[in-house]
């Protein structure tokens, strides 16, 4: 008897502990999202193939829990994002975004009202 209550005590401190998700856990699909996009962006606009690229986006949609209008909302917004950088070289800013966007408080707090919306 003492087993099943141990057992039981670990399963719902587990399940409490999965429920409690950090901002950072929750919008993770969609930062990955935001991260594969900027790439997808940068590539169109050089002209290199996109269809990896899509393939992977695609991916992360179709295994996430969030709507399509909101993965097409980060689309947009990654589009749209340009943050003020300083680069230590002459690098290209389109790309320099995509390495930056995941680290952007201000970014983040866009994907969250995305998220809560």
């Amino acid at each position: 008897m003492l087993k099943f209550r141990v057992f039981g005590l670990a399963l719902l401190s587990f399940a409490n502990f999965s429920c409690t998700a950090s901002a950072e856990e929750n919008n993770q699909p969609l930062m990955e999202f935001a991260s594969a996009n900027c790439f997808f962006w940068y590539f169109k606009e050089n002209d290199i193939p996109t269809s990896d690229i899509s393939k992977i986006t695609g991916g992360i949609v179709e295994m996430s829990s969030y709507s399509a209008d909101k993965f097409q909302r980060v689309a947009l917004l990654v589009k749209s994002y340009s943050p003020q950088i300083k680069t230590k070289q002459k690098v290209d800013l389109q790309l320099a975004k995509c390495f930056f966007l995941e680290k952007d408080p201000s970014f983040i707090k866009q994907i969250q009202k995305i998220i809560e919306s």
